[in-house]
Parts: C-alpha cells; sequence; structure tokens
C-alpha cells in the first residue's frame, strides 16, 4: 500500500513535467511551447541583441579609449563634503541670525520708547498698506530673488480683515515700529541674499520687508491671514505644550452653538505644531475620547485631520457633568506621565513642559473646585475656557472659574466670525513665563510653501518682549507681555545651493559634484524632511507644513531607521547599506549600496546627509595633456554627420542662474572668450572653470574618437547598423554625440533641450545601475492604444553604461531602435527550434500564441500582436492583468510599495461622498412632541449668531466670511495619500512557467529572462473570453476605503524624535493672574447691542 501511495504521489508531478518540460503543451486549443523552447528562445535573443549592440554602439571601444588616458582615481569622500556643508549651512544661518536679533533690538527699543496715543485715528499713521496702496502708492519693481514686485526702500503692512484697521492698538503698533525699516534696509545692505524680514504683532498686524502687493487674494476684503495662526508664530510664542480638548456635546449646545464649537475644535488644533502632543474628548453625562487614539499624540497634519473629523461627527444629547470630562482629561494627563518620564524608550513623545486643557461648552455654573482640589492643587495643569454661542440664559460663572482658579483664561465666541480670533487666546497666557525669564531662543519652523513665491523654506524665529514696566513705563513690576515674533526665511533653494550639487557648476566650492544619483538632504529633530529630490511642492500654498518624514520618501529599511535615528540625535558618521532606489519618474526600482555621510548644524535641530551610490565614490580626475586652444578645436570643429551637444550647466560665470537655457553654442561661444583671455604665463581659466572645461575638453576629444569608430563600423559593414536609427555616447563631463546629425537635425529647439543634459535623461541614469543593456519604450501611462504611424514616435531607446576601475562610470553608450526591425529579429529567433528546426506555428509568428516583451518594471517592450502594437509602453497589468498577478506570486516580478503621503488628488466638490459624514440628531419623544417649539429655537439660534456677525464683525459675506487666504486659492487639487508601486524582477529566477485557472478554462504562460539586457520574454495563449481580464495598474492611486496606512495603528508605535532642546518655560512665580477673563464682545459695541435686541424684540412682537 505505502508503494501505491508513493505512486499516487508522485503521478502528478510527472504529470506537470510532461505539461511544463520540454513538451509543447495545449489548453485553450493552443499549442504552446515547452519552457525549455521558450529559454532557448531567450538564449537566441540575446546573442543575437549583444552582438549588434557592442558592436553598433562601440561599448568596448569607448572603454579602452577612456582606460588609455590612465587618468588617476579620486575617492569622492562623503564624510568631508557633508562637513563642508554643515559649515556652509552654519555660516548661512548665522548671517540670518544676526539680522533677526537686530530687528528684535530695534523693536524692543521702538516700543519702549513710543508713548501710546489714545486718540490717533488711521489719517494720522503713514505707512504702506499691502492690500490697499491706494493711501501711500509706491513704485514697485520685480527682483528675482523675491519672485515679486517689491520696493526696498519701505516695508508692507496687512491687516486680517477681521481685526479694524482703526483699532487703537493696531494704529499704535504701527507707528511704533515704523522706525524699522532702517534696520531692515540695514540688513539687507549687508546681506542682498537675506530674503523676506517681517514680525507678526501680538495685536493681529504683519509688517514686512520689503514693500509687496499682498498676494493670497484677489479679494484683499476676504483675506483672513492672521500672522499669529502661523505656525512659526506659535512656535517662538510659547513652548511647547500637551493639550486636551474637551467638547461639551450636552443638548443645550443643539444646533448652531454645536457647529461653532466644532469650527472652534479645529481652528484650535490648527495652533497646534510637531512639537505639541493632543487629544479630544467630548463630554456631557459620561466621558469619552472621540478617536481611535488612545493617549496624546503629536499633533502633526495626519493626526489633526483625523481628529478634526471624528469632531464633525459630534451630536448632542445628554446634560452637561463637566466632572466627567474634567476627570476624564486629568486622567489622560496622568497616564501619559509615565509615557513622557520614559523618553528615549518611547522614542520621546510628549512635551514634557506644558499641560493645557481647552473646554468648549456653552456655559454653566457648575462648582468644580473639589476636582480641581482633588487632581490639580497645585497647578500643574491650565485650564482655559471658550463660552459659546450667544445664549445669555446659559450662565457662565462657574466655567469663567474653572479657567480662572487654573490660571487659565475665559473667552467667549459668540459666532463664527469671532473663531479665528478668539482661540488664540490661550497664546499670550502661555507665553507669559517665558517672557517673565527674560531668554530667547532662535527657533527654526518646519518646511511649509511661501505664499509669495519662494518655494518650500523654513522660517527662523525669534520673540520680541515688552521691556517696559507692567502697564506703565513707571511700573516696578516686570512685563509679562510678547509683543511679536521677529522671522526671516531660508528656502530650500537656498540650503541646496550650499550642498554639492548633481551637477557641477562654475566657481563651486566642491570641484567633485556627487554625480546624477547622488543627493543630499536634511532632516529635523522630529524626522521631517527639510530638503530631499522627492519633497514635492505641487499643491499649491499649503495650509500648513507638509510633515513628510525620511522613512515617507524613502523605502523604509532596518538601516534608513537606524541612520534618522542617528540623525536626529545629531551624530556624525558614515554608513553604507542595500538599499532599493526609485526611479525620477517612480516607475521602476533599483537596488544598489549607497553610502550616507551625515552630521549635524550647530545651533539649529537640523541634520544634513550626502547619499552616494557605489559607482559615485571614485571619479577620474580628468585633467588636458594637450594645450588647451588644441583640445577646443576638437571641441568645435565640426565632425561629418555627427551633432554635438554640451549640457547647458554653469561652465562660465555668465551661465549662472541660466542653467537649462544654456545652449551648445552659447557654451563654446564662453569657453572660448575665457581662452582668449588667458594671460601669457597663466594656464588656468578665469570666466570658466577650469576644472570643469579641462573635463569638458578631454570628453570631447575622446568621444569624437567614438564617432568616428561609428563611422567606420558602418561603412565595413552596414548590416550592423540596421534597425539603428541613431546612436548616442553621453559622458559625465556633460558631452552628448549622436550620429547620424540627420535625426536631431529633425528636432525641434524643445527637442534638442530636453536632450542636451544627460543627467536629466532616463537612458543614462538608468543604465548606471546595472552591467546590461537597459531597453525602454515611450511611457504609456493610460495603457490606450495609440495610433501606430509616422506622427507617433515608438522608437525603443537601448543604454548600456560603461563599467571601469573601481566601479567608475563616465559614460553611457545608447542607440535608438526601430521597433519594425526589433520586432522582425526577435520574432524571427522564435522561429527557430531545437537543432534549428523551423515550425512558424509553434513560434511568435503565431499571433495565437501571444508573446510579449517586458522591461524589468513590467512595461511593453514589444509584442507580436499586430492589435497590441499601440500598447507599447503600457504597463502590462493593463492589458493582461491575470498574467500579471501570478508572474507576481511566481516571483518573476517581486512588488514594492510605498505611501506617498504628498500626493495631489481632485479637490471634491461640497457634499462630495469625501468629505466626511455629516453630523446627526436623532430626536426623541419630547422634541417630536415639542417640534415648534424646537424649530422655532432653531431658527432664532441660526437668525441671533448670523445677526451678531453682521453686527460686531462687519461680516458681509456669510458664506465665505470665514475663508482664510489660502482656502481662496486653493488648488483644483488637495493633499491626500497614494500607494506608489513599483515592480522589479525577483531574484535568480531565469525560466518559469504556469497556469492561470478560470472557471471553465485555464491558460498556459511560460517566461524566461534575455541575458545581458533588461527584458524579459513571457509566452502565453489567449485568455477566456468567459474570464474578463483584471486590471493591474502600476500608476500611483488612492487606496480603496479602508485600506491604506491606519493612522490609529501608527499612533501606537510612533517614531522616534527628540524634544526641542529649548528650555521648558510653563510657570513663573512672577505671573500675573488678574486678568484670566476676555471682555466680552458685546461690552465694546453696547449700543449696537441694544439695537439689535430691540430688533429681535421687534420681530419677536411681528411673529
Amino acid at each position: 500500500m505505502a508503494v501505491l501511495r508513493t505512486i499516487s504521489d508522485v503521478l502528478p508531478v510527472l504529470f506537470l513535467i510532461v505539461v511544463f518540460g520540454f513538451f509543447s503543451a495545449s489548453s485553450n486549443g493552443v499549442r504552446l511551447p515547452s519552457q525549455a523552447l521558450v529559454a532557448k528562445w531567450s538564449q537566441d535573443i540575446s546573442k543575437e541583441l549583444k552582438t549588434k549592440l557592442d558592436a553598433a554602439t562601440g561599448v568596448q571601444q569607448v572603454k579602452m579609449l577612456y582606460e588609455e588616458q590612465n587618468f588617476p582615481a579620486v575617492y569622492v569622500n562623503g564624510s568631508v563634503l557633508v562637513q563642508k556643508v554643515a559649515n556652509k549651512w552654519q555660516e548661512m544661518l548665522q548671517d540670518k541670525m544676526v539680522a533677526v536679533e537686530n530687528i528684535v533690538l530695534k523693536l524692543e527699543d521702538a516700543y519702549k520708547k513710543h508713548k501710546r496715543n489714545y486718540s490717533i485715528v488711521e489719517d494720522d499713521v503713514q505707512y504702506y498698506n499691502a492690500k490697499n496702496a491706494s493711501k501711500m502708492p509706491l513704485n514697485l519693481t520685480y527682483l528675482d530673488n523675491f519672485k515679486s514686485e517689491v520696493n526696498t526702500n519701505y516695508s508692507a503692512v496687512q491687516i486680517p480683515t477681521d481685526i479694524w484697521v482703526g483699532d487703537n492698538k493696531i494704529l499704535n503698533g504701527i507707528e511704533a515700529t515704523n522706525s524699522i525699516d532702517e534696520v531692515f534696509r540695514e540688513n539687507y545692505q549687508k546681506d542682498p541674499q537675506l530674503l523676506w524680514q517681517y514680525f507678526g504683532s501680538a495685536d493681529g498686524f504683519y509688517r514686512s520687508y520689503p514693500a509687496a502687493k499682498w498676494m493670497t487674494t484677489e479679494k484683499p476684503e476676504q483675506d483672513q491671514y492672521d500672522v499669529r495662526r502661523r505656525g512659526w508664530y506659535i512656535q517662538a510664542a510659547s513652548s511647547p505644550k500637551n493639550v486636551m480638548i474637551l467638547v461639551d456635546t450636552s443638548g443645550s449646545t443643539f444646533g448652531m452653538t454645536l457647529e461653532i464649537t466644532k469650527v472652534s475644535v479645529y481652528k484650535a488644533l490648527d495652533t497646534l505644531g510637531n512639537d505639541d502632543f493632543v487629544n479630544v474628548a467630548w463630554f456631557n453625562s459620561s466621558a469619552e475620547l472621540v478617536s481611535c487614539f488612545e493617549t496624546f499624540v503629536q499633533a502633526n497634519l495626519r493626526n489633526k485631520n483625523l481628529l478634526k473629523d471624528k469632531v464633525k461627527e459630534l451630536t448632542s444629547s445628554g446634560i452637561a457633568l463637566f466632572d466627567k470630562g474634567l476627570k476624564k482629561a486629568f486622567e489622560a494627563f496622568k497616564e501619559f506621565e509615565d509615557i513622557e518620564a520614559a523618553g528615549r524608550d518611547q522614542q520621546n513623545q510628549g512635551a514634557m513642559c506644558h499641560n493645557v486643557i481647552l473646554i468648549f461648552t456653552d456655559g454653566g455654573e457648575a462648582d468644580e473646585r473639589a476636582t480641581f482640589e482633588e487632581y490639580n492643587v497645585p497647578v500643574k495643569i491650565r485650564v482655559f475656557v471658550f463660552k459659546v454661542g450667544t445664549d445669555s440664559m446659559v450662565p457662565a460663572d462657574g466655567v469663567r472659574e474653572m479657567a480662572c482658579m487654573n490660571q487659565g483664561y475665559f473667552s467667549n465666541i459668540q459666532s463664527f466670525g469671532a473663531v479665528r480670533l478668539t482661540t488664540l487666546d490661550y497664546v499670550p497666557v502661555l507665553s507669559r513665563p517665558m517672557v517673565l525669564s527674560g531668554k530667547k531662543h532662535f527657533q527654526w519652523s518646519d518646511i511649509y510653501l511661501d505664499v509669495l513665491g519662494l518655494g518650500m523654506m523654513t522660517t527662523l524665529t525669534r520673540p520680541v518682549y515688552n521691556t517696559t514696566g507692567e502697564n506703565n513705563v513707571n511700573s516696578t513690576k516686570q512685563n509679562q507681555q510678547m509683543l511679536a515674533v521677529v522671522g526671516t526665511d531660508i528656502t530650500t533653494k537656498n540650503m541646496e545651493d550650499t550642498v554639492p550639487q548633481r551637477k557641477p557648476r562654475v566657481n563651486s566650492i566642491y570641484k567633485q559634484a556627487i554625480g546624477p544619483e547622488g543627493y543630499a538632504f536634511g532632516i529635523n529633530s522630529n524626522g521631517y524632511i527639510l530638503l530631499h529630490p522627492r519633497l514635492k511642492a505641487e499643491l499649491g500654498y499649503l495650509t500648513e507644513p507638509p510633515n513628510v518624514d525620511f522613512l515617507e520618501v524613502e523605502y523604509e529599511i532596518p538601516e534608513k531607521t537606524k541612520l534618522r535615528i542617528e540623525m536626529i540625535d545629531q551624530e556624525t558618521n558614515q554608513t553604507t547599506m542595500r538599499t532599493p532606489i526609485m526611479s525620477s519618474d517612480e516607475r521602476y526600482l533599483e537596488f544598489v549600496n549607497m553610502t550616507y555621510s551625515y552630521t549635524f548644524i550647530t545651533n539649529t535641530t537640523f541634520s544634513v546627509a550626502i547619499a552616494q551610490p557605489q559607482f559615485g565614490l571614485w571619479e577620474w580626475s580628468i585633467t588636458s595633456k594637450g594645450s588647451l586652444l588644441e583640445d577646443f578645436g576638437n571641441l568645435i570643429d565640426e565632425q561629418d554627420d555627427v551633432t554635438l551637444l554640451i549640457a547647458p550647466w554653469e561652465f562660465c560665470d555668465c551661465h549662472v542662474g541660466q542653467e537649462g537655457r544654456i545652449t551648445t553654442e552659447n557654451i563654446t561661444n564662453s569657453i572660448q572668450e575665457a581662452i582668449a583671455a588667458l594671460q601669457q604665463l597663466s594656464t588656468v581659466l578665469e570666466i570658466c572653470d577650469d576644472y570643469m572645461v579641462r573635463k569638458l575638453l578631454v570628453d570631447a576629444n575622446i568621444t569624437r574618437h567614438v564617432a568616428d569608430y561609428w563611422k567606420k563600423v558602418k561603412q565595413n559593414d552596414p548590416t550592423k547598423f540596421d534597425g539603428i536609427i541613431f546612436n548616442a555616447v553621453a559622458t559625465h563631463g556633460g558631452v552628448t554625440r549622436i550620429y547620424p546629425s540627420s535625426v536631431p537635425e529633425e528636432w525641434t529647439a524643445e527637442e534638442i533641450a530636453a536632450f542636451q543634459d544627460p543627467w536629466d535623461q532616463q537612458y543614462y541614469r538608468r543604465a548606471l545601475y546595472t552591467d546590461k543593456y537597459v531597453f525602454a519604450a515611450p511611457y504609456n501611462s493610460d495603457g490606450v492604444m495609440l495610433p501606430v504611424n509616422e506622427s507617433y514616435w515608438t522608437s525603443l531607446m537601448v543604454s548600456k553604461a560603461v563599467h571601469m576601475t573601481k566601479d567608475i562610470i563616465h559614460a553611457v553608450v545608447a542607440a535608438s531602435l526601430d521597433p519594425d526591425v526589433f520586432n522582425d529579429m526577435w520574432i524571427g529567433k522564435t522561429k527557430k527550434g531545437f537543432n534549428d528546426m523551423e515550425d512558424e506555428k509553434l513560434s511568435c509568428v503565431n499571433e495565437s500564441i501571444q508573446c510579449y516583451i517586458l522591461d524589468d518594471g513590467g512595461f511593453i517592450v514589444a509584442t507580436n500582436q499586430e492589435d497590441r502594437q499601440g500598447n507599447v509602453g503600457s504597463f502590462f497589468g493593463i492589458i493582461d492583468g491575470d498574467l500579471m498577478l501570478d508572474l507576481k506570486n511566481k516571483t518573476v516580478y517581486n512588488l514594492m510599495t510605498m505611501n506617498d503621503f504628498q500626493a495631489a488628488c481632485p479637490r471634491q466638490s461640497a457634499g462630495a461622498g469625501s468629505s466626511g459624514p455629516r453630523s446627526t440628531s436623532v430626536p426623541t419623544l419630547s422634541d417630536v412632541v415639542n417640534f415648534n417649539t424646537w424649530a422655532v429655537t432653531a431658527a432664532w439660534s441660526f437668525l441671533r449668531h448670523f445677526l451678531y456677525d453682521i453686527f460686531f464683525l462687519g461680516v458681509s459675506d456669510f458664506s465665505t466670511s470665514y475663508v482664510e487666504a489660502e482656502d481662496i486659492e486653493a488648488s483644483k487639487n488637495v493633499s491626500c495619500i497614494k500607494i506608489v508601486k513599483q515592480y522589479y524582477h525577483g531574484d535568480g529566477i531565469r525560466d518559469s512557467s504556469g497556469l492561470i485557472d478560470c472557471t471553465s478554462c485555464s491558460r498556459l504562460w511560460r517566461a524566461s529572462h534575455i541575458d545581458a539586457t533588461n527584458l524579459l520574454l513571457v509566452v502565453t495563449e489567449s485568455g477566456c473570453d468567459a474570464c474578463p481580464n483584471k486590471v493591474v495598474t502600476q500608476v500611483a492611486e488612492e487606496p480603496p476605503p479602508g485600506e491604506g496606512p491606519d493612522p490609529c495603528e501608527a499612533a501606537k508605535h510612533p517614531r522616534y524624535r527628540e524634544r526641542p532642546s529649548e528650555h521648558c518655560y510653563d510657570f513663573d512665580e512672577n505671573e500675573s493672574f488678574d486678568d484670566c477673563s476676555s471682555a466680552s464682545i458685546l461690552r465694546s459695541h453696547l449700543y449696537r447691542l441694544l439695537a439689535l435686541q430691540l430688533l429681535l424684540l421687534i420681530l419677536t412682537r411681528l411673529m
């Protein structure tokens, strides 16, 4: 019996060997070639391609020509380079610090000397209004470094619409600071690279230099950009904080009050930054957290958005038991203490400074002294209360006392229009201990996209304190008021300009560029990137920093996690790891040993790194052996039927700032002028970079010989160039030669410019990662059928890096192939079976057998299907998703995915499904019985809030009055998450086969790698009509609902961070708590209030 069982076990295996082995198989009525035969085809195709391309490209000839020069190899030391970067950053940032400190000292002096004028009116103050220049017209001139029309003699003032221009504090503040223009000008004269200099007043106005028209909105009357809500302002104005937001959802908040409360919570969340931690809970007769966050989480954009979504769902019911909410908050703080105290073991979570409770309620008179005595004596957690709504029937004494007895502040939010200003009331209170300490610190904001068009940037800030006595100049008690926050910008481009470039440039302090695949990046103490090649800025003006972590722009591996931690800890080191690298077009994945050299920037929270692939660690020290004049002749002397292109780099002084707009003729003319300007005894160029030019001339000379080789080979044996549209050789020094010249002569100026820089070409960059020939078809992103005719350029590009000693790659050879000739070649090779016997029926000549050649990313390079020629360049999964999935399952292809948190998605229209659920309320029996009372109450609630906006806040457009400038200017796209996918060849599997089952039919397939190339030959049967093709895409897409990154799970496993190094200022024994309550907006508008009450009374009588 055991023998029988063994035979029965072996039989299925033998059957599979018969089906998939050396015999052809049939399924679906079509004979399919055996695996062995398909493998033979791929070998024959490989031999033909390698033989032809070796001869046509001259790859060995290029290698020999360079090696004959015996150039010495030079190590590109990343550690030395990154230290130079750190020094340059430090010099640049130090200059900015000096400028900011000058402004701070001047402002404190100006405020101290200013005597407040209580009768001042707007006409008494002379200033340039950034939104209305009619009061003080200025001549504005465009300056490229500001990307705006500016006036460098003056500053400009911007005041949000919801702040009255004639307010006494505003006018006195503007008048007191007019003298600051002198310091602005002096700073700019000392450092012409200085960008915007500005300060945000604690009263709400914003002064910036140089003067420019305010550009956030075409409708100045709707502009509500408030500098005090900017992350850089709040970060500088107070120490980090843990914040628990309590939302009163009792039945009395039903209707408009709850809606205002929700908006208030949104705006309060917006005031928190990446150094803060937050959670939100609701309370009525019980209390619960609004989301899955079980404790405080970092107040980054994603976490805040999730909390906002959950707050949006809140409904009102029950009665307000404040002790329930307060105990929930205090217990949360108590539990979080252990996490904070654990420090590094808990990834340094928590602010470990301020602890704050923000309560949003419609009021109450509950006495909660017992709760506070149990949890908050002495006061360790400040309590701020925001009374929401205009219902005077709800008392406020109890909730006001909560704020005052806990060193907080009580505020009124009577309408939507008051939300933005009032939710800032807690910030000045938290700033008091820092002001009283008298200590100031420079701080660096997270990066954000400049509203005025300078790109991604970070802001250097420093606070301004009131140095007069409290309330009046004769007081002996120290003032605890913060006056302003001063700032200046440093763009990521400023930072990039100090790092060794991918590309060389004139008079750079770095003679060694880091190459086409090397790059620099920087991160801060939260692990968020300051600059990185994959940092995007395509969404328009962002309301908040993108909060992009280093591990979200690179594939996360353990070695990268360790690198990130060491950079956050500001270590200096170098490490090498094998890591996946995504191509710039995000279609391909390469694996390479990368060396990371990193260090920190003194007096900042920044660290910077340089990444070098293994083929970028060494380069030749190329020097010209002949005279410059002779070598220059090799550059400019025309070569018959050969086109010369020179990369549009900054070879000479006159090219600075012109990259991308420099033609080959511009460069040769400039070099000729530089050589002509040489003095008799001088051998070093002055107006051009001597090293770059000499390297260029050597490359020009060698590539001239390469072109001669092409012409000679073609002359001796034209068949070797059959199907070759043109040849190209591109060098590390920026030279590209193309043969024959008849091809580029047909190109437009734009096409020539696009081909001019080899380091920007995918054919050049992708070839660097392998010793194989790399084939690529023109990308067809949609997979749609494209017209196959002369107007549709379907040529294939194939390239190969010329590898030399120490893995130096100084040149790449390339050829453009005619797809028809290519198809004839590889399809013809499939006609030959074993012993070279031809059988067209069992070959790719027979279109019943579907044959595809795919590249290493799964894109179609060629096919035998006549009706599929228009799909060349498409991702194979779009055409045959079932087979693509099976290729992945058999590891012929592997798949890596990454969440792209910087993606752009179309903005949903109002009411679209993705906008989130609207809050709802289920009426009780009592509600139904008293529906008329309910309806009238709700209507009056809405009318009352609307009228308060009209009377007290000057709101004229109810639908748009709360829209900030960034919302008005919002693009058609919004930030979202997409899944980025890259397929790549599996390791070590040369040949593979499989069977795809589908209900009543099945399909066989074979696959075999074409050696010496990045190609895969796939042979399969036609699909079944009963089995619809599953579409598998490669383009980045939004994850389906319920899939994608889970913020709840991420919150349980936070990434390592470092807390800000500044000292914590949470309490001060000299702090005064006399002022713990804001005056109601109604108190300053008594006559308007009486008029409104009279109007409501009349309307009531009429009804």
